[in-house]
């Protein structure tokens, strides 16, 4: 071997220079490649996507959908476009039928029963996992409850707004009879019994302390009552816990009384103003209160009823939300977009001070609602959110047939015809013979 430490210093130089060359040689033959290979990856990274096309089936008017989901979507993801296909034009099973399953499906979430014996829904927890989403950004229960419309711990469904419940008052009802307005927090029995103080006539007007809710299900919900057992697969409406709640809506009667639809006691509440309290979804929500203070008027609310023994636990989760079709070719995508519309802080402030208020437990959000509505200021609007959502239970795919059942034997007792024990049993064997009918189809 030669040496080439020694000697004349530029042999020591051509021996640096030979060994460099000798490692980068080496370099670019263990290399094989990867700098090409790093090349081409950066630029498939920074490539822009390819336009595509997805279909939202909703009930949203197109002025709706523009304001709340597109234009967001469409600044988010520019290469998407969001077609909507609107609810009344063709039903789910149609597109199933023709072929044509939406990517996206805008649904209530206690209408997530309807699309079950359909198939039609796509789990979000491998999407979830993948995009590393936070489940946690929403509010304490809505997660549970979302869970339990699933028989093994899937999440069909994220919500885009939530729908707070309230109990109306009518200041004037009360005033005129002399009676204190309701206070936050108040028991169903307090309500009821300060609803009595107004069941009067007066100059031949008949005046009503209290309505009931528009449907069974916001009490069935609060007291966490399932009308089938979920150990049995069995009827189970023969409870206390029924008992209960049947006692409770009788008792906002005034006397034997024939069941009216709510809408008509709505119109009691706000057209008529007959009567003194509606405990019902806040109507900001849905019904244009300021026309009605023009027409005279004079509202507030406190928080919804609740059960002396779940004090601060409010009506069951009603929101309308979203669901990825198991069929769509790009699920992935359709989570993307879904979950950043109903988590985007941008997307829902501007949705919540328009009355869509939001699922997120984010209190700066939560802050501003309804902000755009003239009638909320002023109004007692603050503690309405501060109730939390009941303990989830599983739902069965019968649960409409039993709210059916139940409702018509509630009409047969608010008119004295039946007793409780009575109505119990046989709705519970109306619902038996419906579940076996259905499970033989």
């Amino acid at each position: 071997m030669i040496n080439y430490t020694k000697g004349d210093p530029s042999m020591r130089k051509a021996a640096v220079c030979m060994a460099v060359a000798s490692i980068m040689l080496l370099w670019g033959c263990s290399g094989n490649g990867q700098s090409g290979s790093t090349d081409n990856k950066a630029s498939k990274e920074n490539a822009k996507p390819e336009p595509v096309a997805l279909t939202f089936y909703s009930k949203l008017t197109p002025a709706e959908f523009e304001n709340y989901i597109a234009r967001h979507v469409r600044s988010k993801f520019p290469h998407v476009t969001l077609q909507q296909v609107e609810q009344k034009s063709a039903t789910m099973q149609d597109l199933i039928t023709a072929g044509n399953v939406p990517d996206i499906i805008w649904e209530g979430v206690t209408n997530l029963q309807t699309l079950t014996p359909l198939k039609v829904m796509a789990d979000l927890r491998p999407f979830a996992e993948k995009h590393k989403f936070d489940f946690g950004k929403y509010r304490d229960g809505v997660v549970d409850n979302v869970k339990s419309y699933a028989e093994n711990g899937e999440i069909y469904y994220l919500p885009f707004n939530v729908f707070e419940f309230a109990l109306h008052y009518n200041k004037d009802v009360f005033n005129k009879f002399g009676v204190p307005f309701p206070k936050d927090y108040m028991t169903w029995d307090e309500a009821i019994a300060l609803a009595g103080k107004m069941n009067r006539q007066d100059n031949g007007v008949q005046y009503v302390g209290m309505r009931p809710p528009l449907s069974t299900n916001r009490m069935q919900m609060q007291l966490s009552l399932p009308y089938v057992d979920p150990k049995t697969g069995k009827a189970a409406i023969q409870t206390e816990g029924w008992k209960r709640l049947f006692g409770t809506i009788r008792s906002m009667y005034p006397g034997p009384s024939t069941v009216r639809s709510f809408f008509d006691y709505r119109d009691e509440f706000l057209k008529q103003r007959t009567v003194g309290m509606l405990p019902d979804i806040l109507q900001l929500q849905n019904s244009d209160m300021t026309g009605f203070e023009k027409e005279g008027l004079d509202w507030d609310v406190v928080t919804y009823p609740v059960f002396a023994d779940k004090p601060k636990v409010g009506a069951g989760l009603f929101s309308d939300g979203m669901v990825i079709s198991a069929g769509s070719k790009h699920a992935d995508l359709a989570f993307q977009i879904i979950s950043f519309v109903s988590t985007d802080p941008e997307v829902q402030l501007q949705a919540t001070r328009d009355g869509r208020v939001t699922a997120l437990k984010d209190p700066q959000i939560l802050g501003r609602a309804f902000e755009n509505n003239p009638s909320a200021s002023g109004k007692n609007l603050k503690p309405i959110s501060s109730l939390s959502y009941p303990a989830a239970f599983p739902m069965s795919d019968f649960d409409r047939k039993g709210l059916s059942v139940v409702e018509s034997k509630l009409k047969n007792y608010a008119a004295d015809k039946g007793d409780v024990n009575t109505l119990l049993r046989e709705a519970e064997e109306q619902l038996e013979k419906a579940i076996a009918e259905l499970k033989s189809q």
